[in-house]
């Protein structure tokens, strides 16, 4: 039951649909484009190397946003930094599926990024504000962590349709007229906020500004490595720049920023530091998996886009599913244990798609071995969000999640940059040797799926060591993951 002074009204189902599908946009954004690879590659002229930068150009601002996205909506105001993120987000949609150059396109989708990183972290706040704390507002938050959940599936599944149906450019297009229904409901059934008080206006837009710039010179400098080699000039003067980049963001969070946008402070709890580099190594792993399957589906198995986006479901629903088991698992045997199963989980399903060939077929090539990952990745996104709240303040859990939100999507953008760049040097490896050239392609992406293999398999150590073992013998308290905002 719901608490006496809350009432489900048709303007708060409408509030709950419209935050729902602003996240989902943005989540669905981070995947749609996989199943269009090949065609956008066709049409725009790519480099193999460079068709990466269709999905790293989107997520590396959107996770090096995340933290200033939220800190502007405290300060000026929920719903409008909602409105104008979405007024972005569609514009910039509108100029991706109208983009007739690689760089154009490139450029569109790091504007689509920007916008999601300001979007995401408001509708969860925006939750906060319409459903009062209780039954209602986790209700809605499972309705919300459900959506996003099932995005990323979705986004394939979509991707595929649309592609088969009407042309890639529609991946982008699709998003103009939920776009415009998201601005116009959100002017008539979300409450308008105050901003918070003149003397609190503070955020720290150096920091934002400089951790972006860092993470995308570093992404950029390991996917430009399939033309300049990691020791040439190039390589070593943009590795550089990046780590002076983040470096400096470093000092400033820790000695100039007057309100950082991540203090130091909590990276002295081991549990925090822990749980994001689960989520670094977990990202990394998932981005370039999802990357190297869908293209070994299209350009091996010769697959069209929608049967691709299709393959996905069952690893889509597992990790619904799955990720409904850590309230079980974690009073059983704390989050520590919860944590390193789902890691081993997740990289025995990475090391089934090394045996892959060209002759595999779609179930044991692809759907047991993705189903496998599915059932892992969704422990470990439970445990690792119960463990990077584990001894942090209360006022504290706001920064606390949205650290490991730009964690997961920072980590999954420089992965699928490390990797992509490993799967283009064995391909050319392999056909400089006379291999075929699918046997080539195959060879590339099993030695991909070997580093996403080994770099799960560090998570391993990384959470027997880091974690504690927070939980055991308790009830998880799901409300309150909800409202910190990571738990479905």
């Amino acid at each position: 039951m719901d608490t006496p002074s809350f009432r489900w009204t048709r303007g708060s189902v409408i509030a709950l649909v419209v935050l729902c599908l602003a996240a989902l946009l943005d989540v669905i954004d981070g995947t749609v484009v996989n199943v269009a690879m090949p065609a956008i590659k066709n049409d725009l002229h790519f480099s193999e190397g460079g068709l990466a930068w269709v999905v790293n150009a989107y997520m590396v601002p959107f996770g090096g946003l995340l933290l200033l996205g939220g800190r502007v909506g405290d300060l000026l105001g929920r719903r409008r930094t909602l409105l104008v993120g979405t007024v972005v987000f569609t514009a910039a949609s509108l100029l991706s599926g109208l983009a007739q150059q690689a760089g154009a396109l490139v450029a569109a989708r790091a504007l689509q990024g920007a916008a999601s990183g300001f979007v995401v972290p408001m509708t969860m706040a925006m939750l906060a504000a319409v459903f009062p704390a209780g039954p209602a507002r986790n209700r809605a938050f499972a309705v919300w962590g459900g959506s996003s959940a099932a995005g990323g599936t979705l986004g394939l599944v979509l991707g595929g349709l649309l592609v088969t149906g009407v042309g890639w450019r529609w991946i982008f297009l699709v998003n103009i007229p939920v776009g415009i229904f998201v601005f116009v409901a959100s002017l008539r059934h979300l409450p308008a906020d105050r901003p918070a008080a003149r003397t609190d206006r503070r955020f720290d837009a150096v920091g934002a500004l400089t951790v972006t710039a860092g993470a995308s010179l570093l992404a950029y400098a390991v996917v430009q490595t399939d033309a300049h080699g990691w020791a040439s000039a190039r390589t070593i003067g943009l590795l550089g720049t990046a780590a002076a980049l983040i470096g400096y963001f470093v000092i400033h969070e820790g000695l100039v920023a007057r309100s950082p946008l991540v203090p130091l402070a909590l990276w002295s709890n081991r549990s925090v530091t822990g749980a994001n580099l689960v989520s670094v190594l977990q990202g990394s792993s998932l981005f370039a998996m999802f990357y190297s399957t869908t293209l070994y589906m299209q350009q091996v198995l010769h697959y069209s886009a929608m049967r691709t986006g299709l393959a996905y479901l069952p690893m889509g629903v597992t990790i619904i599913v799955s990720a409904g088991l850590g309230p079980v698992l974690v009073p059983r045997i704390g989050v520590r244990y919860v944590a390193i199963l789902g890691s081993a989980g997740t990289a025995t399903g990475l090391f089934l798609l090394t045996r892959i060939s060209p002759d595999s077929g779609l179930f044991l090539g692809v759907i047991v071995p993705t189903v496998v990952i599915g059932i892992g990745a969704g422990v470990v996104f439970f445990g690792t969000s119960v463990a990077a709240l584990a001894g942090v303040p209360n006022e504290r859990h706001g920064v606390a999640s949205a650290l490991l939100n730009v964690s997961r999507q920072l980590g999954g953008a420089l992965g699928l940059a490390a990797i992509a760049t490993v799967v283009t040097s064995r391909t050319a490896d392999a056909l400089h040797a006379g291999a075929a050239p699918l046997t080539a392609l195959t060879d590339g992406f099993e030695r991909g799926f070997m580093v996403s293999t080994g770099l799960m398999a560090a998570t391993v150590l990384i959470a027997f060591f880091l974690l504690r073992d927070d939980g055991r013998g308790e009830s998880v308290n799901l409300a309150e993951l909800q409202q910190a905002g990571v738990a479905a």
